[in-house]
């Protein structure tokens, strides 16, 4: 059986992560979404408050994706993800 979450994070294969508290990016952009299973990241009680976001080397620049801690745990080896500092 294979793991549903790989198809959403096919494109992040290889990439450089790093562990790191959420933040807002602005005013109108208040959450993001785990890339592999949707679950939010936002600032509030209840919600995903730190976690892996991709690095300046993604094509879109760092902290344009992130993931989960608990699908980074399950998913970081098949997906070859490094984790820097």
């Amino acid at each position: 059986m294979t793991d549903w979450r790989i198809d959403n994070v096919n494109r992040l294969r290889g990439q450089s992560f790093r562990h790191k508290k959420y933040y807002q990016r602005s005013e109108t952009w208040d959450h993001d979404h785990c890339t592999a299973c949707w679950a939010k990241f936002m600032l509030r009680e209840g919600y995903l408050t730190e976690g892996y976001a991709v690095t300046e080397a993604y094509k879109f620049g760092a902290d344009y994706e992130w993931v989960c801690e608990s699908c980074f745990a399950d998913l970081s080896e098949i997906m070859e993800w490094k984790v820097v500092q």
